[in-house]
């Protein structure tokens, strides 16, 4: 069994583990709320955006790490992660409502952006270790009647961009450059080179 916990609400990121032959442990806070503390979706004033996803999936896994030595839980690696698409220099993240979701799509269309999916692993604060996948999409132009009938759905609203890839917002993505897992949210390449360093290897007893 390849157990680690996994700090994320996200049921794609379990998913992709699952799929690859790991057996996540969710370890998520506050599983009926949208935001898990102060600065998670938040970009605060002069913030980068890539020091933004780097700190909120560091931000997961020390709360994850306090979780498993507040409950004296068995130790595993803990694996973070944290998905920001940047568009004209702005991080769009996940919108709030159907005005916001159609404001990120219009923004979108047309256009290239950039998805950076930062990752952490470790045991404990010391060892935590980071990678980042840096990915481009390329929308093509989007009608209106395409945005409204998208927004409908409740594909967007828990999406960093306010699109998933792997469903309807597919058709709208002419190329990608980089990784598509890291698109949807867990590079795999990243994920599983940082995983083999603290003796989950994938490859070996099978």
């Amino acid at each position: 069994m390849f157990e680690l916990y996994l700090a994320s609400k996200s049921p794609r990121r379990k998913q992709i583990l699952e799929q690859l032959g790991y057996s996540p442990i969710v370890l998520a806070t506050n599983d009926h709320t949208l935001r898990n503390f102060v600065g998670d979706e938040t970009q605060f004033e002069n913030e980068a955006p890539q020091d933004y996803v780097l700190r909120v999936s560091r931000e997961k896994a020390l709360i994850a790490l306090d979780k498993i030595r507040d409950r004296q839980l068995q130790t595993l690696p803990v694996l973070a992660a944290d998905t920001t698409v940047i568009a004209d220099g702005l991080i769009l993240g996940k919108p709030d409502d159907q005005e916001q979701a159609c404001d990120f799509l219009r923004r979108l269309s047309g256009k290239r952006h950039e998805v950076r999916t930062a990752i952490w692993v470790g045991t404990d604060v010391q060892n935590l270790t980071s990678a980042v996948s840096v990915s481009y999409v390329w929308f093509k132009t989007l009608s209106e009647e395409e945005i409204q009938a998208y927004v409908r759905l409740a594909e967007p609203y828990d999406k960093a961009g306010g699109y998933a890839i792997q469903g309807l917002a597919g058709a709208f993505i002419k190329r990608i450059d980089g990784s598509y897992t890291g698109i949807m949210g867990l590079p795999v390449f990243e994920t599983v080179t940082l995983l083999k360093q603290f003796g989950i290897n994938l490859f070996k007893n099978r």
